[in-house]
């Protein structure tokens, strides 16, 4: 059953308790305060892990990066010829939807995102790079766009759906549903949970810390995500856990940690937030979590209207 924005609005600020931020405006100060320090993962503002296919040098962090992108873009099933209207649904800066205008010239290209230092910067590099009147980022709730309905060939979202409520995803999901047209296809990128037991010890923890440092409520939950998308009328679903594929990305995470502290010690001029902290908090317990395979995997999650 769709709920109204003032509805989903009113609902967010009873949740919170009182004088406690949303978790909405969570999200928006941990993107605005660490948001400039993903530069150091990423020179293109790839916000997301990468993917190792046989043949890559795992040493070279960017083109896994790039490749996630790459793999994504191929299970849209989207003609590099035609004229197509593709949607990334927490789009970041853009990196993405760079990387996609250059493998599909004749597309139009928009990215959602609730940050509006996003919104800024990522505008502001996708003209510098020329893709000015290609690539659009909005400021929006990717749960309630403005984007009309059956109006998009495909949507994306990597390593952004986990902050959709719930381990269904059901919002986000909805919304993708409505704005695709019949035919187009949407990819989701993500780690989930991989059942419904409840986590316990150690592993409870680290959880815990990882959504609080990443400002999520949860993850999905792989089966619940299946469930819903069968739900919606979605046809051709195809679920695919690329965990080990992941794997090489997240081993850069504590070279990339320990020199970006290095820097920031003998260089850095800003000062260390928390939201600078938990930004390297959270790919440091993505590796413990990652060696859970029985509790948790990354998906590539695909599905056509």
């Amino acid at each position: 059953m769709e709920i109204s924005r003032v509805e989903a609005l009113s609902r967010e600020l009873v949740e919170s308790p009182v004088g406690q931020p949303t978790k909405r405006e969570q999200m928006i100060s941990y993107y605005e305060g660490a948001g400039p320090d993903y530069f150091a993962w990423s020179r293109n503002y790839n916000m997301h892990f990468g993917y190792y296919a046989k043949g890559m040098n795992p040493f070279f962090l960017e083109p896994m990066l790039e490749r996630l992108t790459l793999e994504v873009l191929r299970r849209l099933d989207v003609n590099d010829l035609a004229d197509c209207r593709i949607a990334d649904f927490g789009c970041g800066l853009g990196a993405s939807l760079r990387y996609c205008a250059k493998e599909f010239p004749n597309s139009t290209l928009q990215g959602v995102t609730i940050v509006p230092w996003q919104v800024d910067q990522g505008n502001l590099i996708c003209s510098s790079k020329g893709f000015g009147t290609r690539i659009t980022i909005t400021e929006a709730d990717y749960t309630r766009t403005m984007i009309p309905s059956n109006s998009l060939n495909g949507v994306f979202a990597i390593e952004s759906g986990c902050y959709a409520t719930g381990g269904a995803k059901s919002d986000l999901l909805r919304e993708i549903y409505r704005v695709l047209q019949f035919g187009g296809k949407f990819v989701m990128a993500d780690g989930f949970l991989k059942h419904g037991a409840p986590l316990s010890g150690l592993l409870k923890v680290a959880y815990n810390k990882l959504c609080n440092s990443w400002a999520l409520s949860e993850l999905g939950n792989i089966e619940q995500v299946k469930d819903c998308i069968n739900g919606l009328g979605f046809k051709e679903l195809t679920v695919e856990e690329i965990s080990l594929n992941i794997a090489p990305s997240v081993a850069h995470v504590p070279f990339r940690v320990f020199s970006f502290l290095a820097k920031e010690f003998f260089f850095g001029k800003r000062k260390m937030t928390k939201e600078r902290w938990d930004n390297l908090k959270s790919p440091l317990l993505t590796m413990v979590l990652g060696l859970a395979r029985e509790n948790f995997g990354y998906y590539l999650v695909s599905a056509r209207k």
